[in-house]
């Protein structure tokens, strides 16, 4: 940025000499420079260049208010006005950095839970409804493209885990940015703002209930739909049916313990794409994580809500409790487990009030 700014301010100098940066208002050039400030600066544009009207004659010079970046005004300011000051602003950084603190992304997710806590119990509903669906939309796409690919599913199955997994998290980027509200993302959230004395138990059991509820409306229906539609066929109808025979294969003990574990990457991945404040910092704190834990084959309760009823609709040969009680259950505890503790409860003690000394 400081590089960025030296190259800048000589090219503004020459063009509008050093009368160019003048402030439209005197007092306004000392006053304190952060990302949000809105300056103007009267420059000289020359018509030639195409950056003012040209009615007459092609050489005219008009002065015009433009809006300056308010890191180069800065520098600029202050080596034009005081030749002897080094160009380097006493500007915070901080204010222009596209990624938040470990600290401020917890409070955002203390806020988020909030937030959540005064939502009515209609658009909680709603909200995780379509996150329900997002979710379906991306375990959908997985199936798709894996399950038809059977050759590479021969070659190298780690592969095809991968390509699953990789394609797997645009589910959570449209949850994330698009309005949708995540059971497992809910656990740290919630837990979080009842840390910090911004939520009760109460609010906490209510959206917790709300967004399950939801979850499983929004992707029962959705593999609905898909069955209905007939993009479950095939390749992606097979691996489905597949995926619902290993998931229901699993001991309590060992399910229980990937279920805590793929909630802890979820939830990580929500709370680090809260850091970043750009949508390719924000996608790929999400990858990252979320593909991390499909590819292993952790367990993620509203993913299951997808990818079982998927699987029931492709066989006959496992029944609906079977479902529920060998996997969608036991995964809903231990995901709410590892989001509330491991992450909510944790940063908590990190950088909120469970942390304090006495």
């Amino acid at each position: 940025m400081r590089n960025f700014a030296l190259h800048l301010a000589p090219v503004l100098v020459f063009i509008g000499g050093c009368d160019a940066f003048t402030p439209a208002k005197p007092s306004r050039a000392s006053t304190p420079l952060d990302a949000s400030t809105t300056m103007e600066r009267y420059v000289d544009l020359p018509v030639a260049a195409g950056l003012v009207d040209a009615p007459n004659s092609p050489y005219q010079v008009e002065q015009k208010a433009v809006p300056i970046p308010p890191v180069a005004v800065a520098v600029a300011v202050e080596s034009v006005n005081n030749p002897s000051i080094a160009l380097t602003p006493d500007v915070d950084l901080s204010k222009v950095s596209n990624l938040l603190t470990p600290a401020q992304a917890y409070e955002a997710m203390v806020a988020k839970g909030e937030y959540n806590a005064q939502t009515s119990s209609a658009k909680t509903l709603f909200s995780a409804v379509l996150g329900g669906c997002y979710v379906g939309m991306g375990a959908m796409l997985s199936l798709a493209v894996a399950g038809n690919s059977p050759d590479l599913a021969a070659a190298d199955p780690g592969l095809q885990k991968f390509l699953f997994g990789a394609l797997f998290p645009v589910n959570l980027l449209l949850a994330l940015q698009c309005g949708g509200q995540l059971y497992t993302g809910n656990t740290a959230n919630m837990m979080a703002a009842v840390c910090e004395g911004r939520a009760t138990l109460p609010d906490l059991g209510r959206n917790w209930g709300l967004a399950w509820i939801g979850n499983f409306i929004g992707c029962t229906g959705f593999a609905l739909a898909c069955k209905y539609a007939g993009v479950l066929e095939g390749g992606a109808g097979s691996l489905a049916a597949a995926t619902l025979a290993t998931k229901t294969s699993y001991e309590l003990g060992p399910l229980f313990v990937k279920a805590m574990f793929c909630n802890w990457l979820v939830c990580l991945a929500v709370y680090l794409s809260m850091q970043a404040k750009d949508m390719t910092g924000k996608y790929l704190s999400i990858w990252l994580p979320v593909s991390c834990f499909v590819s292993i084959g952790f367990e993620h309760s509203v993913a299951n809500m997808f990818l079982l009823p998927a699987g029931l609709l492709s066989t006959t040969d496992i029944s609906v409790d079977t479902a529920f009680f060998h996997n969608l259950l036991p995964v809903t505890i231990g995901n709410a487990v590892s989001g509330s503790l491991f992450v909510g409860a944790a940063m908590s003690f990190l950088y909120g009030k469970l942390g304090e000394e006495e």
